[in-house]
């Protein structure tokens, strides 16, 4: 049987940065020499190789999935590269300035557009990372606020009472990573709102028995799209206590443990690539990484036939 987290570590260096950062606790000089490497060699260097002169990759911010802007800083955001990163901070800026509305929510089209809250989630989870201290995300983020709905849930259908999966772990992510670097008033009402929102997956079960068989399929990169490793790890991250309802995902995600102590690829959602980082069939570090880090979590004593 391998062991996972040596596997982890001879993988790209952006997956020793995650692996060491976010499941080892390695100290900061070493973290930070390994992140310094990610925008120079590997899967970041392969990212930013595919920026056009313009700044954007793709045609314009949405446009194509999944190579436009959008999806390209939220996959470079998700690799670990520098925050500090120029051509990230820049286009970050540029679509804050570009696509902002008057109701502080996002138009990434070309053309006329009431905006998206699935996206809207997406944008606040890169651009609070890239750009955390500037004041327009205060402003898209109390439009987030003013969209959550009677249940909890966020949702992309402006006509809808009711949220989706879909937009609701989107925009959990989003305030996640906004929440550690905003004024503290505004973090009091994210943390109301993210209990709401982690009650409303309560309340469906985490989507385990949804129609879409996507859900309970390992995907990566994730995209906008719900899964329940995607919603385990969100949990996780927001230090969410076990329940029975989770621990069922526990013993989800752990019966998709093959024999040699690693988690495959299952799924990758049809569109447009910069280049594949992983085969769907194979092993998976980024998805080996995340169930390894719900594990912990949720269910500590169940750790080590996981790490064996």
């Amino acid at each position: 049987m391998t062991n996972p987290v040596t596997w982890l570590l001879s993988g790209d260096v952006s997956l020793q940065y995650l692996t060491r950062r976010d499941y080892l606790g390695s100290d900061e000089h070493l973290l930070a020499s390994l992140q310094n490497r990610i925008a120079c060699e590997g899967f970041g260097a392969r990212f930013l190789s595919c920026q056009n002169p313009d700044g954007h990759w793709g045609r314009y911010y949405y446009q194509p999935k999944w190579t436009s802007t959008h999806y390209t800083l939220q996959d470079m955001k998700n690799l670990g590269v520098p925050a500090t990163l120029q051509p990230c901070q820049t286009m970050v800026l540029r679509l804050l300035a570009d696509c902002q509305l008057a109701n502080g929510g996002l138009n990434l089209s070309r053309y006329p557009h009431p905006g998206d809250t699935c996206v809207d989630g997406m944008v606040l989870d890169y651009a609070a990372y890239f750009c955390p201290d500037d004041p327009r995300l205060a402003k898209l983020t109390e439009h987030l606020l003013g969209e959550q709905k009677p249940d909890g849930g966020f949702t992309w259908d402006l006509n809808a009472h009711t949220g989706d999966p879909h937009t609701t772990i989107c925009v959990l992510e989003g305030l996640l990573q906004y929440r550690v670097c905003c004024e503290r008033d505004l973090a009091a009402r994210i943390r109301a709102a993210q209990a709401r929102a982690v009650a409303f997956l309560r309340a469906n079960r985490l989507f385990m028995d949804h129609d879409d068989v996507r859900f309970c399929k390992l995907s990566y990169p994730f995209r906008y799209r719900y899964d329940l490793l995607r919603a385990l790890a969100c949990l996780a991250k927001a230090e969410v206590p076990r329940d029975s309802c989770l621990e069922a995902a526990v013993g989800w995600l752990l019966a998709k443990r093959h024999a040699d102590g690693l988690w495959r690829l299952e799924n990758q959602h049809k569109g447009a690539v910069h280049f594949e980082m992983e085969t769907v069939g194979s092993p998976s570090r980024f998805i080996t990484l995340r169930a390894l880090g719900a594990i912990r979590h949720f269910a500590p004593e169940r750790l080590g036939e996981a790490e064996a």
